[in-house]
């Protein structure tokens, strides 16, 4: 067979393998049927199939004799025939083929049996595969001694044995050989002198305990307690080195099988049978690192109490700098019958200079009933520089009332929008750091006393617009009438500073003197007496007050700042901690002290 394809002839004269799947294919067929030596070149110049492809007529075809009779050379001896080239090859269509580097690694260190299982994180799964390893070795010791006995070879030899889990008493063992292997790495020069002098250094940190070794050849305690009633394994505990999984692994699943029980009565369990070096610091390390004990009693990070911010250390007028919140849900009734109560709000305003509060009821918590609160109570109590208010993604978790209120002013939109309303008026509205409530404690504070009065006075009573309204407004002037120092027991002191000192120039519930009318002042005399009382007021603001908040009743002292990258349980106020979730710490900023918090 002849082709004027060397491309064709190389495919053939090749190993199919060097070639992609189509191609490979087609040649492993032609190779089956034929062989090499059948295939042979001609040159397309005496190739009569070329005339076909060339466009020949078939007019053309019927007279043209090298159609039909071929080229001339295939009329002679084979000796007139083309020369052949011995071997053909062709590299299209090869198979690329990936380098692939081989790095060879030379191990130094002699792997011994717990090296190559001491990653486990199971105890009792590393008792279990130490058991199956025992029993193989037993099993086979014993087939070779019956094979010797009876003839036979070790493989006729079969024990029911090895298909059934491990025993008590196999486990056990288990447990023991695992302790031998972590004492043979890290006690190796005082077993060694034991198996020789029969007593190890004075210098040896182990020389206090009297160690020996027993028939297992297992380091135990000799200590003092022979003539005791303990068992053996208390009496003589097995030594268990200090950096070692093994005595990781003890701690933890004692720990975990006796209830997450404290480390004094978990090191107590623990010397039941072994003697940890440094047992204490293993205990208390292993309980700091459970993570169920961790969620079940969890520690806040705290950091040393921050300074006062200037709008609360320096005099300014009532409500200039004040801070909001929201508490609830409060019932309104109706006095049409069937008409179904109507869930309310209540807004707190708390002044940062004077601690005056201001009480909004608001019907619903959406951005407009804020805002319209806002406005009214500016229009009472005069316009703000600057208003502060929870930035609560903590409520994204909880339910009802808490959800709405995060809709109504935590959303992107809904601060925008807020803010967008302030700046038209030049206010600035500002958010506190998500999830930091102390950021807040002053109109926190407030709303834990106006939630007091309100509830407390409420109980069960059905009040109406009107009704609520009245009662939180004298809520609101009981607040405003509260000492801002502690009261002295001496007659001859002047009056408690209140916040409405700075309202009205008295508490709110003080009764009027009647004297006081009496007196025919003309209106200048009358407005510098006022001049002089609030100038007083203040007097009296910075020397009792403002010196009252010198100190830090908590978080007293510095602690070192969280890092990134630290895991950390995320505080959620609705639910139990241990079911808090697990986060790590991706960035921190710093305060202008240069502390975290």
């Amino acid at each position: 067979m002849w082709s004027d394809s060397t491309v064709v002839l190389g495919w053939i004269n090749s190993k199919a393998s060097n070639y992609h799947t189509f191609v490979a294919n087609r040649i492993s067929d032609i190779q089956q049927i034929t062989s090499t030596e059948q295939w042979k070149h001609v040159r397309s110049e005496e190739n009569p199939a070329d005339l076909i492809s060339r466009g020949l007529t078939p007019k053309g075809l019927i007279n043209n004799q090298f159609w039909f009779y071929g080229p001339r050379f295939l009329h002679g001896s084979e000796t007139m025939w083309p020369p052949q080239h011995s071997h053909l090859t062709c590299a299209l269509e090869l198979r690329q083929r990936a380098e692939v580097s081989v790095t060879a690694v030379q191990i130094k260190e002699s792997l011994s049996l717990f090296n190559t299982i001491k990653y486990n994180n199971s105890l009792r799964r590393l008792q279990r595969i130490m058991a199956y390893v025992l029993r193989f070795i037993s099993a086979t010791q014993q087939s070779t001694v019956r094979a010797k006995e009876t003839g036979k070879t070790k493989r006729s030899v079969h024990t029911r044995a090895n298909v059934l889990l491990p025993t008590a008493t196999e486990m056990d063992e288990a447990l023991k050989t695992l302790v031998k292997i972590s004492q043979e790495e890290h006690f190796a020069e005082e077993m060694k002198t034991l198996h020789h002098e029969k007593c190890i250094k004075n210098d040896s940190h182990i020389s206090s305990l009297t160690p020996f070794i027993d028939n297992n050849g297992i380091l135990r305690v000799g200590g003092r307690l022979q003539a005791s009633l303990l068992s053996y394994d208390a009496k003589h505990p097995m030594l268990l080195p200090y950096h070692h999984s093994l005595t990781k692994l003890i701690f933890e699943t004692l720990h975990k099988e006796h209830l997450h029980v404290g480390a004094q009565t978990l090191l107590a369990i623990v010397r039941q049978r072994f003697w940890p070096l440094k047992g204490k610091n293993i205990a208390r390390a292993t309980i700091q690192g459970c993570l169920t004990c961790t969620k079940a009693k969890p520690r806040l990070y705290e950091q040393l109490m921050g300074t006062l911010p200037k709008d609360r250390v320096q005099p300014s007028r009532p409500f200039i700098n004040a801070g909001v919140d929201f508490f609830g849900p409060v019932w309104v009734h109706f006095k049409l019958r069937g008409k179904r109560p109507l869930k309310s709000y209540v807004a707190v305003f708390c002044c940062f200079a004077t601690k005056a509060v201001h009480l909004e009821l608001v019907s619903d918590l959406t951005t407009d009933a804020f805002l319209g609160a806002l406005r009214r109570f500016m229009s009472r109590r005069g316009h703000c520089n600057k208003v502060y208010c929870d930035n609560a993604t903590n409520f994204v978790g909880a339910k009802n009332q808490l959800c709405e209120l995060n809709i109504a002013l935590f959303q992107d939109n809904a601060q925008q929008k807020i803010q967008n309303e302030c700046s038209k008026k030049n206010i600035q509205f500002s958010f506190i750091p998500p999830r930091a409530p102390h950021f807040g404690g002053l109109w926190e504070a407030a709303v834990k006393s106006a939630k007091h009065l309100l509830q407390s006075t409420i109980a069960a009573a059905n009040l109406t617009h009107e009704e609520m309204e009245t009662l939180i407004v004298e809520a609101e002037a009981i607040m405003n009438s509260r000492p801002l120092t502690p009261m002295s027991s001496d007659p001859n002191d002047l009056t408690a500073l209140t916040p409405g000192h700075f309202l009205i120039g008295e508490p709110l519930t003080a009764t009027p003197d009647p004297h006081a009318l009496d007196n025919n002042l003309k209106p200048l005399a009358r407005w510098k007496l006022v001049t002089h009382l609030k100038s007083e007021f203040w007097k009296r603001w910075t020397s009792e007050y403002l010196h009252s908040l010198q100190h830090r009743y908590k978080w007293k002292k510095e602690m070192h700042d969280i890092q990134p990258d630290t895991m950390v349980l995320i505080k959620e106020d609705n639910l139990p901690s241990f079911k808090w979730s697990i986060g790590r710490i991706q960035n921190v900023i710093k305060g202008d002290d240069g502390l975290v918090r």
